[in-house]
């Protein structure tokens, strides 16, 4: 692993640890509801898929370390560093937030989402950190995997619903967290290169035939 990967991932690390905090200490703010989001019903059994995908994240992060290129790894965490370098910005200086309903319901998937309301503070809703990571993670995979490459965009599908039908998010936490996640697979490779450039290979050296004996 190259030493600028090594700095991104301790980059990323700091600023993985900095969500907990912001989610569970911010104050006041806007909840970006739109009228479009009071006909999203409340479906428990998408906690499923919701907490599944956070265990994904650091396994496909783990499956890159070892076996992706040391180019396509750097492209990889420069992308989601600079993804959450964004939220963590717009968490800071916009809070927003989730006005949660009452889970009412009863049953094992119903006892799962009040776990999640439990531990899950209702901040750093725009944009979806869930939206924006898988998408990331979504990208690359479909370039590593040509031959399974429409399970990813079916991925970030099922992760949209989830944080929907779970009311974990609004529609405008999720147009943003795509829009972070597909720019940051732009902008993220291109700031890696920017700050840490590539040696230029050097020249070969040509080496003089000796001429033939006369």
């Amino acid at each position: 692993m190259k030493t600028s990967t090594r700095i991104l991932l301790g980059c990323l690390t700091c600023i993985q640890l900095l969500y907990v905090p912001l989610n569970r200490l911010s104050t006041g703010g806007i909840a970006p509801f739109i009228p479009l989001d009071a006909y999203i019903p409340l479906w428990p059994v998408w906690a499923v898929p919701y907490l599944l995908i956070v265990a994904c994240w650091p396994l496909a992060i783990a499956w890159a370390v070892f076996f992706a290129k040391d180019e396509e790894l750097t492209a990889l965490v420069a992308s989601i560093l600079t993804a959450s370098l964004v939220g963590i910005v717009t968490f800071t200086l916009f809070p927003t937030y989730v006005i949660r309903p009452e889970v009412t319901s009863q049953g094992w998937a119903a006892d799962l989402l009040r776990w999640i309301y439990a531990n899950d503070g209702a901040y750093n809703a725009l944009p979806s950190g869930h939206v924006y990571m898988t998408t990331v993670l979504a990208y690359y995979g479909r370039r590593w995997f040509p031959k399974v490459r429409g399970l990813f965009p079916a991925v970030v599908v099922v992760i949209l619903l989830s944080t929907l039908f779970t009311h974990q998010h609004y529609l405008l936490d999720l147009a943003a967290g795509l829009f972070v996640g597909l720019a940051a697979c732009s902008i993220g490779p291109w700031a890696a290169r920017l700050f840490f450039p590539q040696p230029k290979p050097k020249p070969a050296r040509l080496i003089k035939a000796p001429s033939p004996k006369e």
